[in-house]
């Protein structure tokens, strides 16, 4: 691609390199365009690298559900527990909370279970495809996922969604303690229960997939750009001038998919800046002295481990600050100190600490769309907790938009205007 005048009709920038935009980017350049990436970062340096690895099925709920109100004292009062909201982010939380809970609106509730579970259900398919085109197969599999329950009452009210997962065509089957524990032997003699999702999967290294997406981009004719974006401007013969420091590239098409940096991007057509901070931390032991055969999350602590290629990664929580402010690594070796309650014969030794920053919305939908007033201009950001799970198909969406093509899902409900 060339710098301003050079564009062509098959030109196409990508403006993020993580795993959403490098699968965006992969997708175009299948389909016969040729691709620019650009970030200010290298590659799969963001948060996309210290993912979980779990494509779970069971995740289409939104940020607020009924249970989870309920809990919500409890949680933000516990010193090892999965959520904090830091008191400088108060002001950016509260406009954030209130259109959560909107959610909760019997009406607005089913829509969104309906549009992420449409996500959710295509995606191990369209991913699997994607990896196969990259060589990358090797990084998935799929033996399902297991939730995992050391007190009734907890498991009782994650069975409550039982038939919404059914209504959807997600597969849940209710386990026994000891059936559970003999789906992982690892697991504690006080497991009492457990949820097993068969059409779920793993990636054994998130990093290397998206790595293996980029090196095959650029195998393929693809150019990356280690750049600071700058902004967007319209050049008089028509095309996109994305500018960044101290050039200028030119586009007929352009997709902003930069995890929590898109807001602001974006802001200048008008959207309300709704992204919140939401950071994530995980434990990467390296001899974990335990070996999982699938996916397990821990039903009370909320978060999981999973078995990686250089060992077994410990990830979850929900640290919602600023995104500059410093991480608290407490909250990642808490994962270590939390997660042998449920795996007693796990490595005594903690392993290497990550946080990382998910780009949250107050519905728990990505926002995937065009920007009306800005033709050319696409948008695939805002996936939280699902950013690897839907990476691929938000892909497919975002290939179908660009190319006038009907998407394979219904975007409405993911258009980033919802929220004003």
């Amino acid at each position: 691609m060339t710098d301003s005048s050079g564009s062509t009709s098959r030109a196409v920038v990508v403006v993020g390199a993580g795993i959403v935009g490098l699968s965006i980017a992969l997708r175009l350049q299948l389909e016969g365009y040729k691709v620019t990436v650009i970030d200010k970062q290298d590659p799969m340096e963001g948060c996309s690298a210290g993912n979980a690895g779990y494509f779970s099925q069971a995740n289409i709920f939104p940020p607020a559900t009924p249970d989870l109100i309920g809990q919500l004292p409890r949680l933000l009062m516990a010193k090892d527990g999965p959520l904090i909201i830091k008191p400088a982010y108060i002001g950016k939380m509260l406009p954030w909370s209130l259109r959560a809970v909107r959610v909760l609106k019997p009406q607005s509730y089913v829509r969104v279970l309906g549009a992420l579970a449409s996500l959710i259900t295509r995606s191990q398919d369209s991913i699997s495809q994607l990896a196969r085109e990259a060589n990358a197969s090797h990084l998935l599999t799929r033996e399902g996922g297991l939730h995992v329950y050391k007190n009734r009452d907890a498991l009782k009210a994650k069975l409550q969604s039982l038939p919404r997962w059914k209504e959807h065509g997600i597969a849940a089957e209710l386990l026994s303690g000891e059936d559970t524990r003999a789906m992982e032997p690892a697991l504690a003699k006080d497991i009492i229960g457990g949820i097993y999702f068969p059409g779920s999967g793993r990636c054994s290294n998130p990093q290397a997939l998206g790595m293996h997406y980029f090196r095959h981009l650029m195998a393929s004719g693809a150019e990356f750009i280690k750049s600071s974006f700058q902004g967007i401007e319209r050049s008089a013969t028509g095309t996109l001038q994305v500018v960044l420091s101290g050039r200028r590239i030119g586009a007929m098409k352009v997709v902003m998919a930069a995890g929590y940096s898109t807001a602001w991007m974006l802001k200048k057509y008008g959207y309300k800046d709704v992204l919140v901070s939401e950071r994530g931390y995980h434990q990467m032991i390296s001899r974990p002295e335990v070996e999982l055969r699938r996916p397990i999350v821990f039903g009370e602590a909320y978060f999981a481990a999973t078995s990686m290629d250089h060992g077994l990664r410990l990830a979850g929580t929900a640290e919602f600050c600023k995104p500059d402010a410093p991480p608290n690594m407490y909250r990642s070796y808490m994962l270590h100190r939390l997660a042998k309650h449920y795996l007693p014969d796990l490595a005594s030794q903690p392993g290497e600490p990550w946080m990382g920053i998910r780009p949250s919305l107050p519905d728990g939908l990505p926002a995937i769309g065009q920007v009306i007033s800005e033709p050319g201009l696409f948008y695939a950001f805002g996936h939280a907790h699902n950013g690897l799970t839907t990476s691929a198909v938000t892909a497919h969406c975002i290939a179908a938009l660009i190319d006038s093509r009907v998407p394979p899902i219904d975007l409405d409900p993911f258009n980033y205007s919802r929220f004003g």
